[in-house]
């Protein structure tokens, strides 16, 4: 968000508040496991490491994505 004094760009204010969601963990863990990929039917490893992610219990999905990104998101935090 950009902030302004009077007509002059003071500079960017962060905004903290993010929505963590369930499908939001599940593609940035598959993004993750998918960048060194370089096999064949990349498409079908993409579909079957989506598949397997979205039948995995919240919990085990935080902890997944906390590994990943060296984050703290609890099940709690999730919004459906």
């Amino acid at each position: 968000m950009s902030i302004y004094y009077d007509k002059f760009f003071v500079g960017y204010k962060k905004i903290d508040m993010v929505s963590y969601t369930r499908d939001m963990l599940i593609k940035g863990i598959v993004a993750k496991e998918m960048i060194d990929y370089t096999g064949e039917d990349y498409h079908k490893h993409l579909k079957e490491l989506y598949h397997k992610w979205e039948h995995e219990s919240s919990e085990t999905l935080c902890k997944k994505y906390n590994e990943l990104e060296k984050a703290n998101i609890t099940v709690d935090l999730l919004t459906p």
